[in-house]
């Protein structure tokens, strides 16, 4: 490495930050482009393609509408069971008119925490948090509660 001017600790150095950008970059194609942008178009089943057939998907409401507040949190565990309560839950969701905007995403690549916000047809937003794990590049675990 001494004829390209690089030491084996800087590359090292510049590797991790590749490997730490490749796994930022990639939860945020999953929340974002996979998950919530196919929940904002009502599409369920695409949605669920960012999760792991054996997901634990907790949730607890962000945006109160038809009867849901933060109060109530949704325990659900499988692919098919997060599949079935998101195909009604996007419906009331289209009525609603509101969108969902990852802000920021850190990871390790097993896990992570994102920073979203839920926004209305008025422009209005509500912040929240999540904590997610993944398994063989889908998303394993997930958290998620209004900040």
């Amino acid at each position: 490495m001494k004829k390209l001017g690089i030491s084996m600790a800087k590359l090292s150095v510049l590797t991790e930050g590749i490997v730490h950008n490749n796994n930022q970059n990639f939860l945020l194609h999953l929340l974002q482009n996979i998950y919530f942008d196919n929940i904002d178009n009502a599409d369920a089943d695409a949605a669920v393609e960012a999760m792991h057939d054996s997901i634990e998907w907790i949730h607890t409401q962000v945006w109160e509408h038809d009867g849901h507040d933060s109060s109530f949190v949704d325990n659900l565990n499988g692919r098919e069971a997060v599949r079935i309560f998101l195909t009604e839950r996007v419906k009331e969701m289209q009525v609603e008119g509101i969108i969902h905007k990852v802000n920021k995403v850190i990871t390790d690549g097993v896990s992570g925490a994102f920073q979203a916000s839920v926004i209305g047809k008025d422009g209005s937003e509500k912040s929240f948090f999540g904590w997610v794990e993944i398994k063989d590049e889908k998303i394993s675990s997930y958290r998620v509660i209004p900040s």
